[in-house]
């Protein structure tokens, strides 16, 4: 089984639709709705986005998307 790294960068590669390398919110909106949208509510998509986009450039990275749920601190408890 892959580590939560790898699980990670698999999850951003899948979001990441236009290869760019850099999770926009729309990018997100877009994994929530092939969720089914059942995954988050929009204030969650935004403090998701705003607890991860560490440089406060609108975007999220690989390694600030990894930083957030490559440890699992993205899980409702």
């Amino acid at each position: 089984m892959a580590n939560a790294r790898e699980a990670a960068e698999t999850e951003f590669r899948r979001f990441d639709s236009d290869g760019d390398g850099l999770l926009t919110a729309d990018e997100i909106r877009q994994a929530n709705v092939a969720l089914g949208g059942q995954g988050a509510s929009e204030s969650e998509i935004e403090a998701f986005i705003e607890s991860a986009d560490r440089d406060g450039d609108g975007t999220i990275g690989l390694e600030e998307f990894v930083g957030l749920v490559g440890h699992g601190r993205h899980e409702k408890a």
